[in-house]
């Protein structure tokens, strides 16, 4: 896979949140999930680590998301 065609997966998961709605968030975050681990898979294969630490970074802030009610993060206790 292409460096372009990586980007472009990350740009699909980010555009998969920002346009979910409440009753598609959850399918809209695995489905970002996916193409964030595809593209790190592919960053990776490709041994480009910029990339890589996009997607890592995406998936970070994935998983915060997924931390409080309604998928956002809450605040700490």
């Amino acid at each position: 896979m292409e460096q372009q065609e990586i980007f472009e997966l990350i740009i699909k998961a980010d555009e998969k949140l920002k346009y979910a709605h409440e009753d598609n968030a959850g399918l809209r975050r695995q489905q970002a999930r996916d193409l964030l681990v595809r593209a790190r898979a592919a960053a990776t294969e490709i041994g480009n680590d910029a990339l890589v630490q996009q997607a890592d970074t995406r998936l970070a802030d994935l998983d915060g998301r997924e931390g409080g009610p309604e998928g956002e993060a809450g605040p700490a206790s």
